[in-house]
């Protein structure tokens, strides 16, 4: 006979929950990063010196 876990579908939306958290951090932290990237690539051509 099976039992079912009365907190499962609870836990299963919490676990949702999470994983939908970290998915749109982590999202975040990708566009923060392609953001800086883009700005220390300008930031470093605008250093450079013309060659003689």
């Amino acid at each position: 006979m099976s039992t079912v876990n009365p907190s499962a579908s609870s836990s299963d939306a919490a676990i949702a929950k999470m994983e939908a958290a970290f998915d749109a951090a982590i999202e975040k932290s990708a566009k923060i990063t392609e953001i800086t990237t883009e700005k220390k690539t300008e930031l470093d051509a605008t250093k450079q010196r013309p060659q003689n």
